[in-house]
């Protein structure tokens, strides 16, 4: 009975029974792990990773299904196999992006390239080492629980790094419906994915001497996650509307964003596997012996290393650059129109005025300009717009020609009949405003 006085329909196993269930299921594992003996780890791909995932994978569902992580005698050699499972889906996503690259971006090897290969190569060699260490203490665990491994020899031909060749692109770019309306509402997806990035000040560097001082405070698994999802909804709208047509045949900066848009995604993805090993495995949120042995066995600081500096540093580089793209593509395909607005009361264009024009128009992606004796002043800066303040100032006008795209200008007229915020708060439908000044 139990302790509340129903029955269990749960039977209760021996722990002696179950632990040669462990030895039948646990083999496999075994052997896929020992190929990281005599430090290999880095010189295994990605068909390597997916392996020792979709191996860590099986063994800790069969052990979660038999509570063994609800079993002191159990509990420390199932939270090491959970750990190895959480370092392999990282790695996974990581040598994932490191053999599409090339796909995503094309085959140069810019500064941008060599910087993130170093990076990724440091990352997986920590990595591979967290692993070994995994393994080392299971090893130590399996004497303990009197399990008698013999891992079968790995096969570490068929897991070594490999370029894996590429049909050609053969095919014939049609014209989708609406693709036009489809490629702006995409670059305005992705620019609301860096805004939520800038929001978060993930584009600055997060500095912290450990881990605690940001997760789950700044960082966290569901934050991850969000962004992560954020941008594959892009992907997965792209791949059924524009992947393939004419659009992409034609103009390279689409597949650039697309590009773009899949290493962030998966980077974001090995970060949020990496900030749940620490959530669940190693935080001090509930105190436990066995956290405590966990956390021995991960170098915390090549940990905050690969979360803040390489994985956060250089999805905010990606990102940044796919914003500038995104921006390229909406300016492609605006319309430009004009409106004719009446100039700042009572001093003109100075920095208040001109700071918030210029974040409006960034705050679309696409250009605008004010159009004074055929010249052209970009709103983009600040300092190009005091110039053409002055200009204003000299003729003695009362109002400016801008030209851009309308939703810009829809913007810009709303803001000029609150006297562009100089003697008035920002109104409702430019709260975006109150943000962006901040940031």
């Amino acid at each position: 009975m139990t302790s509340n006085g129903s029955s269990s329909l749960t039977p209760i196993i021996n722990e002696d029974d179950f632990l040669p269930l462990v030895h039948r299921e646990c083999q496999e594992f075994f052997s896929v792990l020992s190929a990281l003996r005599g430090g290999q780890g880095v010189l295994l791909g990605r068909a390597y990773y997916f392996t020792l995932l979709q191996a860590a994978e099986k063994l800790e569902s069969f052990l979660d299904d038999h509570g063994a992580r609800t079993n002191l005698r159990l509990l420390f050699f199932a939270e090491l196999v959970a750990c190895v499972r959480n370092f392999s889906l990282a790695g996974f996503q990581l040598y994932h992006v490191l053999d599409r690259y090339s796909d995503y971006l094309g085959g140069e090897r810019d500064t941008k390239r060599r910087d993130f290969e170093k990076g990724a190569t440091a990352t997986l060699t920590y990595f591979a080492e967290a692993i070994t260490r995994f393994y080392t203490a299971l090893l130590a665990e399996t004497d303990r629980l009197a399990i008698r491994v013999q891992p079968s020899a790995p096969d570490m031909e068929k897991w070594g790094v490999k370029v894996t060749p590429r049909l050609p692109y053969t095919i014939a770019g049609e014209e989708a419906e609406d693709e036009s309306e489809r490629i702006v509402a995409i670059a305005q997806a992705y620019r609301r994915v860096v805004k939520s990035f800038k929001t978060h000040r993930f584009h600055r560097k997060l500095k912290a001497v450990s881990l605690s001082e940001i997760i789950p405070s700044k960082l966290n698994e569901t934050l991850l996650a969000e962004l992560e999802s954020q941008l594959h909804n892009i992907q997965s709208e792209y791949d059924t509307h524009v992947r393939g047509g004419t659009t992409e045949k034609n103009n390279g900066w689409m597949i650039t964003l697309r590009g773009l848009t899949a290493i962030p995604m998966h980077l974001f993805d090995m970060l949020r596997w990496l900030v749940h090993f620490y959530e669940r495995h190693e935080n001090q949120i509930r105190k436990s012996d066995v956290k405590s042995r966990v956390s021995d066995l991960v170098d915390d600081i090549n940990l905050i290393a690969s979360i803040t500096d390489f994985g956060l540093g250089f999805i905010g580089r990606f990102l940044a650059e796919g914003n500038e793209v995104a921006e390229r593509i909406l300016t492609m395909y605006v319309e430009p129109i004009i409106y004719e607005l009446p100039l700042p009361q009572p001093q003109g264009f100075h920095a208040r005025p001109a700071t918030y024009i210029s974040l409006i128009v960034q705050e679309h992606g696409t250009d605008a300009f004010l159009l004074i004796d055929g010249k052209k002043y970009n709103c983009r800066s600040v300092l190009e717009l005091l110039e053409a303040g002055g200009a204003l100032a000299d003729q003695g006008a009362r109002t400016v020609k801008i030209e851009g795209d309308r939703r810009t200008l829809d913007d810009l007229k709303i803001l000029a009949d609150h006297n562009y915020c100089e003697d008035q708060d920002i109104p409702k439908d430019l709260n975006y405003l109150r943000i962006l000044r901040n940031m």
